[in-house]
């Protein structure tokens, strides 16, 4: 089986063994194969908390704290979508 992963406007392939007594209950391919299972691993992803990060040397430490004072200076955090918007139109790409 073959399932088509999709991260923004990219798709790749990977190859995994499903046993057959889940084969059977996923939609045959064709039908929507490749969509019920990104789905299905968004949802679980999504229920997973995110990994926070933690420097582990000095300079990590030095940057985690200048990143932490400029917190207040940058705004709000944007959203992936909204991230990809500003750098289209950055690059003269507004579509």
């Amino acid at each position: 089986m073959v399932i088509l992963f999709s991260m923004t406007n990219s798709a790749t392939t990977v190859s995994v063994k499903i046993p057959a007594r889940i084969l059977e209950r996923i939609p045959a391919p064709g039908n929507g194969r490749s969509r019920f299972v990104v789905e299905a691993l968004e949802e679980k992803l999504s229920r997973q908390p995110s990994a926070a990060w933690t420097p582990r040397t000095a300079l990590g430490r030095k940057y985690a704290a200048l990143l932490h004072k400029g917190r207040m200076e940058r705004g709000p955090a944007m959203s992936e979508a909204a991230w990809e918007r500003e750098l289209a139109e950055r690059r003269g790409r507004s579509f």
